[in-house]
């Protein structure tokens, strides 16, 4: 392989290049399990031999090589890719931009996947790359949870803990907060701005209503609370809730079937048969609060938003059924064909 890099009048005047072999390619794990937590931490270090250039005049000679990583679904042969650029000889990965990376392939979270991944070398815009050979990862990614602005839920149900409360949060920023918090007891409780009791804290204003200088918030019993605050309009609202999946795919779209709270993993579950059609998740046998998957012709996600459209069952089987309302203001949901 050559390029023509300078050109003069005489062909005595020829620059060329010439190379050996190509890149050897090594990663420091293959086996990838990545996690939202850890997503600071060192994930895969990729390092490779560098493209040796042979130059017909050594003393023009400079490092003209270019690298540049691709990583493609194992079995797509690179026609489906995502490049990341290196300034050296190897590239290190955090688990949080390793599965950025990941993302952009469309790769099912929480689920096993295996990647390919090679370097390509370039040293001219008119000459053909070269390719190192794939190494294989079989990796994880995870559903990379967004963390909104936030109001804490200390209360005695939980040991007047901020620290460790569970939030309600804003995903438009907008001092609207909601979230759901599993009341184990009936129990008084405050929102706090901050997971402490340092800054603004909010209790009862009156019914419905909150004050920054009032007394503890309460829930009457037990339960899953849909809890909402306006932190600007100074309200709030608490809505015990327990959940079900109704549609065609269930036999009915009247006649919800009841899901399970699961307080371990802090999830809504059952395994139940569906048949092709549609199905949804609503709250306490009713449609005031209902949660589908992405709306204006967008493609489902496995995000759910309130009163947003229906989700397909392409194939009849059982399934285990799992809706997610742990992470406030951001809800998932899994079907899972046994």
């Amino acid at each position: 392989m050559s390029l023509l890099l300078f050109s003069c009048e005489k062909d005595e005047d020829r620059i060329t290049i010439s190379t050996e072999g190509a890149p050897a390619l090594t990663a420091s794990a293959t086996t990838l399990v990545l996690t939202q937590e850890n997503g600071g931490e060192e994930a895969v270090k990729f390092s490779w031999s560098p493209l040796n250039l042979k130059w017909s005049q050594s003393d023009v000679a400079y490092n003209a090589v270019k690298y540049t990583l691709q990583l493609s679904p194992k079995g797509s042969n690179f026609a489906t890719l995502t490049e990341v650029l290196a300034d050296t000889v190897e590239k290190t990965f955090t688990e949080s931009e390793l599965n950025a990376v990941l993302t952009k392939l469309e790769l099912p979270a929480e689920a096993a996947a295996q990647v390919d991944v090679r370097v390509k070398a370039t040293y001219g815009g008119n000459v053909e790359a070269v390719y190192s050979a794939p190494v294989t990862l079989t990796v994880t990614p995870y559903k990379d949870i967004p963390v909104y602005p936030s109001l804490y839920v200390p209360g005695g149900y939980q040991g007047w803990s901020p620290d460790v409360a569970p939030r309600i949060s804003s995903a438009k920023d907008d001092q609207k907060y909601e979230g759901f918090v599993n009341f184990q007891e009936a129990s008084e409780f405050k929102f706090t701005s901050a997971p402490n009791w340092n800054n603004t804290n909010y209790g009862t204003g009156g019914a419905g209503k909150l004050s920054t200088t009032g007394d503890n918030l309460k829930v009457e019993e037990p339960g899953y609370y849909l809890l909402k605050a306006d932190t600007k309009g100074l309200t709030w609202e608490a809505i015990k809730t327990a959940w079900g999946v109704v549609g065609d795919a269930t036999g009915s779209w009247d006649v919800d079937k009841d899901l399970t709270y699961d307080a371990t993993e802090k999830v809504w579950k059952a395994t139940l048969p569906l048949t092709a059609g549609e199905i949804k998740f609503r709250a306490n046998d009713k449609w005031d609060i209902n949660l589908g998957d992405e709306k204006d012709d967008r493609p489902a996600d496995g995000v759910l938003e309130f009163g947003s459209d229906n989700i397909k069952i392409e194939e009849a089987g059982t399934y285990e059924i799992t809706l997610d309302l742990s992470n406030p203001a951001y809800y998932l949901y899994k079907l899972k064909k046994q």
